[in-house]
């Protein structure tokens, strides 16, 4: 029979069991929080600069400020290519992460932690327009990974869309996948 030392020394050795507190998943939250805020600065920044002033009306939602952005590298992306592949696959990253930003700031119902790795179902419990939905601290963390890339993205993007010399804008889309496509 395995002492509680030896199953918490088996817990610390096993990259499958990975202990969630409430702290961290409060943290989870914040910082999904925090970088949906900075990629809302960054979209709005950029609308102004690719639309150089002209729109009267500024898109209200987050979802309306990346079609607006979105929409505003339509000429570019009819003359290359390699632009609208890269703006289709950021705006299916943002898109996707906004489903959760959204479920999470209008649907919060709880949080489960798993403090000592028994059950290992550390979740977020979502309703939102009568669906509900678990998401676990693993998926939390795989949509900041692609969120801590985004507002670079949207960056790099934006300015390759402005960008004249087409040697330039390359330039720009082999960082954009080096850097901020992982």
């Amino acid at each position: 029979m395995q002492t509680e030392f030896e199953a918490d020394l088996q817990m610390e050795d096993d990259p499958a069991i990975s202990p969630v507190s409430f702290v961290e998943m409060k943290a989870s939250v914040g910082s999904l929080l925090f970088l949906w805020s900075s990629i809302e600065r960054e979209i709005t920044k950029r609308i102004e600069q690719l639309d150089d002033g002209k729109s009267r009306i500024a898109p209200h939602t987050l979802a309306q400020k990346i079609a607006r952005w979105e929409s505003l590298q339509a000429v570019v992306c009819d003359e290359r290519p390699e632009h609208r592949e890269l703006l289709t696959e950021v705006r299916a990253r943002l898109v996707m992460a906004l489903e959760l930003r959204n479920r999470i700031t209008h649907g919060l119902v709880g949080i489960t932690a798993d403090p000592f790795g028994n059950r290992r179902d550390a979740h977020l419990e979502t309703e939102l327009n009568g669906e509900k939905r678990q998401h676990a601290h693993s998926d939390l963390e795989h949509v900041m990974r692609i969120l801590s890339h985004m507002v670079s993205a949207i960056g790099a993007l934006s300015d390759a869309a402005k960008q004249k010399d087409p040697r330039k804008a390359e330039n720009a889309y082999i960082g954009i996948r080096l850097n901020h496509l992982p």
